[in-house]
């Protein structure tokens, strides 16, 4: 099994070469600014939306800014609408990046050297990493592209099937470098199509192998289920109300590890406990689909003197 510890992500680690502004007015976003506002006016500011929530009119509450307490009666944070560059950064994978044609970040990361995508819209992904103040030209260090088509299931699905696009990548062994800059295309293959990226974690891969082997711990009998969040009403005549909603995975698992990596998944649990991390059961593509990104809960138990248990349930977001 493999965790992704991730690295939090800040404006300050996204460098030039990013296609999508600060301020995406594209998007209809507009940066919030000294001055009066309505009720029910919408602004920007430092990666997310603030809705005024009371009518602003004068000095000095007019150039407090919308995080300052001073202006919590004014402005009220939207935790689920981040600015168009900051949405991959949040916690859903529903809040996407989203440019026409395709969309690329170049980033500052220190010490990573795994990367998570979900909620991907593209045709085409490319991933390089250069050596910090690489010139103009120079040769990546690491490299990566792949189309996003999904492999088939059998010759009748390669022949005749409709194939679907896979919506994430997850990649490892990426060099580490106290800074390095890496750099993220998604490519549209129509240049009127939306490019999207719902979710982005760039951190260090935490591995769950079994004892005395190099391989993940895995055990034979994880489980996946969709969870839905739409509403389903039924009625005394027998008809219902159906409203599609968003729909998450949870994730059921037992891991064998050696022993003495017991305290430092234990150690891990508690890391994470609290902070959504894209987990896979599996590296291997036939298990691809007991993956996602989600909060992890998990008991350590030591079974043996060569070996523990790992029981971990993951509960997907939206």
């Amino acid at each position: 099994m493999n965790i992704l510890l991730p690295i939090t992500i800040t404006e300050a680690m996204i460098a030039a070469g990013t296609t999508i502004p600060a301020v995406d007015a594209g998007m209809g976003e507009v940066a919030w600014v000294a001055g009066d506002y309505a009720l029910g006016a919408r602004l920007t500011y430092k990666g997310w939306t603030w809705h005024c929530t009371k009518a602003i009119a004068g000095a000095p509450v007019n150039a407090y800014t919308p995080d300052d307490p001073r202006a919590s009666q004014h402005w009220e944070k939207d935790e689920t609408s981040p600015t168009n560059r900051m949405a991959p950064f949040d916690e859903y994978v529903f809040t996407a990046a989203k440019q026409r044609g395709g969309l690329k970040y170049v980033l500052t990361p220190p010490f990573f050297n795994g990367v998570a995508m979900y909620g991907v819209e593209a045709d085409q992904t490319d991933i390089k990493v250069y050596e910090p103040g690489a010139a103009p030209g120079a040769p990546p260090i690491h490299s990566h592209g792949q189309t996003m088509w999904e492999q088939a299931f059998g010759e009748w699905e390669y022949l005749f099937g409709n194939l679907d696009k896979t919506n994430k990548y997850t990649g490892s062994g990426y060099p580490i470098r106290p800074v390095s800059s890496l750099e993220i295309t998604l490519s549209r293959s129509d240049p009127q199509a939306m490019a999207e990226l719902g979710y982005l974690s760039i951190g260090q891969w935490q591995q769950l192998l079994a004892p005395l082997s190099d391989k993940g711990g895995t055990e034979f009998g994880a489980e996946v289920s969709p969870k839905r969040y739409g509403l389903w009403k039924a009625n005394g005549d027998g008809t219902y109300l159906r409203q599609k909603g968003r729909v998450a995975k949870l994730i059921t698992a037992s891991v064998l590890i050696n022993a003495k990596d017991a305290p430092r998944v234990s150690r891990l649990l508690e890391k994470i406990i609290d902070i959504p991390v894209a987990v896979e059961a599996s590296d291997l593509p036939q298990y691809g689909h007991i993956s996602t990104v989600g909060f992890v809960t998990g008991t350590v138990r030591a079974e043996r003197a060569t070996y523990a248990r790992v029981n971990i349930k993951v509960e997907g977001n939206v």
